[in-house]
């Protein structure tokens, strides 16, 4: 049996990675030390709660923490080709045939875990002044650069247990990417170099 041909891509995970660097590189904290400083994690707030919110309720240390996952996929109809769109290309000296790609807007839920609230306002503040409407943050994804930007920023104060909102401030806020790109398959195809035109007419003897 002949295996199916079809492509595996991990959806919008580039762009989580790309998020990812993105704040990595515009967070911190100088009351910390550079190897435990803000940790960028990809998860769920439950995931926090479990890896790090927890052994700071046992005494543990806790150095800010920021948890971002994709919540929210949406399709731009307004922006995508017909899906019998194709484009020719040459590429490394071979001739493909690409389907354009699919265009969605991207929401991340962001949740930050601090100390105090004066760390959590310099968390927020870091990234607001980086990612607002009027000048936004771009990232670069598969040789592709695309803005991102982000939501107001939300205090959360009801937390469990309720013990804990004596020692972490938790807020969230989102980032959008404004355009993100699904690839569609690519084709490798031969180009037809010459065509024979030429043709022979032939005299009809009428008196056959």
């Amino acid at each position: 049996m002949n295996a199916v041909s079809t492509l595996e891509h991990y959806l919008f995970r580039n762009y989580s990675i790309g998020i990812k660097k993105w704040l990595q590189n515009n967070v911190y904290l100088h009351r910390y030390p550079k190897d435990n400083n803000v940790k960028i994690v990809y998860g769920t707030p439950e995931r926090a709660w479990s890896e790090f919110i927890y052994p700071v309720l046992n005494a543990g240390t806790l150095s800010p923490n920021i948890n971002f996952f994709l919540s929210e996929m949406e399709y731009l109809e307004g922006e995508n080709l017909l899906g019998f769109v194709k484009k020719y290309r040459t590429y490394e000296g071979k001739n493909i045939e690409i389907t354009p790609p699919l265009i969605y807007k991207l929401t991340y839920s962001v949740t930050f875990f601090a100390r105090t609230q004066a760390e959590l306002d310099i968390l927020f503040y870091q990234i607001l002044t980086k990612t607002h409407k009027n000048r936004k943050a771009a990232i670069l994804v598969d040789g592709q650069w695309t803005e991102l930007w982000s939501t107001t920023p939300t205090y959360e104060t009801q937390m469990e247990p309720p013990s804990s909102e004596d020692i972490i401030r938790r807020g969230s806020m989102q980032l959008v990417v404004e355009r993100a790109y699904l690839p569609l398959e690519v084709k490798e195809f031969t180009q037809i170099e010459q065509i024979d035109i030429s043709y022979v007419i032939k005299s009809i003897d009428k008196g056959e």
